[in-house]
């Protein structure tokens, strides 16, 4: 009888991983959400602007701090005396009609040992005001702030973040305004970690949000009459997802994300897979690379590294393209540059 051989769980999650990492660029171009309002899609768009998937968190199972999931930001102890890290980050986001969006955020984490670890982040989000496929000028600006807590259980891990911004979207045709909006959102997210066996993570995030506006609209050109609108927008959010740590510091994860976005103007459901793997090259290299594919057939994939020279400092480059398709109509295809930098003490 011929002998069966039995693959290891290493080696399935990496084979996993590496599978959907080589479908998602042969997956077909997909729809560009162009069906849906502007409103909904860019919402939609908004919660990846300030997410950092430079520091090898792209994961809601990520054992690593600024990870989708809260509650990562409490499963490893900080390697340093104080329990303080300071980093600072930086994000580029380029698209093919000439918009770019750049996202600068500064971070603190508190490991206070006994009460769990806090982790207090601003952002300021601004555009460079170009025009954009429809012919019109794109103003944006937004300022946010965060705060996270997060405690280990053993082998149980639980988090919550509170998130509110302030944002201002203008439209102009040449030099007259075409539309104005304010808002203030608010977000609630909240996460769990569980670690089932050695070496393996399942985590879950969920996240509810709603964000008044404000809206003025003139129809008729500077001279004519405007129109004012006011509403809130609301969204949920979903995402469960596992790791493997294959080998020491070293994972492969899967995750799957819905997320319903609504308000006056209509609504936009969102669903998506992404994986990716953080391989630990040398003792301080790490090289990531990761893919993601939506319901409508849209991939996109990204890659990046972190360098670790000594316990109190390090930095992380990570590259990412074709991850916002809700803004292709008005802006094209997205390529995002992540720089982060963090000091330990």
């Amino acid at each position: 009888m011929a002998r069966t051989r039995s693959i290891s769980p290493s080696r399935g999650a990496m084979v996993l991983v590496l599978a959907l990492l080589a479908w998602a660029p042969a997956a077909r171009g997909g729809s560009d959400y162009s069906d849906k309002d502007f409103s909904v899609r860019f919402a939609s768009a908004f919660i990846r602007f300030t997410e950092v998937s430079a520091g090898g968190g792209g994961s809601s199972a990520s054992r690593w701090s600024s990870a989708i999931n809260p509650a990562s930001a409490g499963w490893l102890n900080l390697p340093s005396k104080l329990g303080w890290v300071v980093a600072p980050y930086y994000s580029h986001i380029c698209f093919d009609a000439g918009t770019q969006i750049r996202v600068t955020g500064e971070s603190v984490t508190w490991d206070t040992r006994k009460w769990g670890t806090f982790q207090p982040t601003m952002a300021q989000i601004r555009s460079n005001r170009d025009t954009n496929r429809q012919g019109l000028l794109f103003d944006y600006s937004v300022d946010t702030f965060q705060l996270i807590w997060a405690k280990r259980f053993g082998k149980w891990g639980a988090g919550a973040n509170f998130n509110y911004a302030q944002a201002e979207v203008v439209h102009k045709m040449g030099p007259f305004r075409v539309s104005e909006t304010h808002a203030e959102s608010y977000r609630f997210r909240f996460g769990g970690l569980y670690e089932p066996a050695e070496k393996w993570l399942v985590g879950l995030t969920a996240e509810y949000g709603f964000a008044p506006y404000r809206a003025t609209v003139f129809p008729m050109g500077p001279f004519g009459p405007a129109v004012r609108m006011r509403g809130t927008q609301q969204q949920y959010i979903v995402r469960p997802g596992v790791s493997y740590e294959y080998a020491k510091y070293s994972t492969a994860f899967i995750d799957y994300q819905y997320g319903s976005f609504f308000g006056k103007q209509g609504s936009l459901d969102h669903s998506h897979f992404s994986t990716g793997v953080n391989h630990r090259l040398l003792d301080w290299l790490f090289l990531r690379a990761g893919a993601s594919l939506d319901a409508r057939g849209n991939h996109g994939w990204n890659c990046g590294a972190g360098v670790y020279l000594s316990e109190w400092c390090g930095f992380d480059i990570g590259y990412l393209q074709h991850t916002l398709p809700e803004l292709r109509p008005e802006f094209g295809r997205a390529r995002i540059l992540q720089f982060t930098f963090n000091l330990r003490f």
